[in-house]
């Protein structure tokens, strides 16, 4: 029995060997590759949301095209779209400085629920976001009526 144990902990060992540097390897390539990294954000606290507000409205089919200049040294962004789900349907686009897509974002990405919100923090592997205007394009998608109304911060 012992002699199975054994056997069975050898070949634990070996695997974890052969493993990790293959599992260290791809952390690290994301890291050399400074990947941008998108998560429904923690802080669900508007009263605490930071940064400048830009208040505008939307029509469907519309693309309104807003930028946030991010500064050196800065390691994540918050960025939060709101409005009255009950009048629209709303997504957010995202770009880097130099144009690259960083992702599409609706209502159901950082929630379960139809909210009338989106917010997401945006960060890297390693290390700080590229400096420069990122873009922040809010497309008007399901309308009731007009136009509907929204806060980006």
């Amino acid at each position: 029995m012992s002699e199975k144990i054994s056997a069975l902990l050898i070949a634990t060992i070996l695997v974890a060997l052969f493993t990790a540097p293959v599992m260290a390897g791809n952390v690290i390539d994301e890291i050399e590759k400074n990947e941008i990294i998108v998560l429904p954000s923690i802080d669900k606290s508007g009263s605490e949301l930071l940064g400048t507000k830009a208040q505008n409205s939307i029509s469907q089919g519309e693309m309104v095209y807003h930028s946030r200049y991010i500064w050196p040294f800065t390691s994540k962004i918050d960025v939060t779209l709101t409005w009255d789900e009950q009048y629209g349907e709303l997504e957010l686009y995202v770009y880097q400085p130099d144009n690259t897509f960083i992702g599409h974002y609706t209502d159901l990405y950082d929630s379960s629920e139809k909210d009338g919100m989106i917010d997401i923090d945006i960060k890297t592997a390693s290390g700080y976001l590229p400096i420069g205007d990122w873009k922040l394009n809010v497309y008007g998608r399901e309308v009731s009526g007009s136009s509907v109304s929204y806060s980006l911060i």
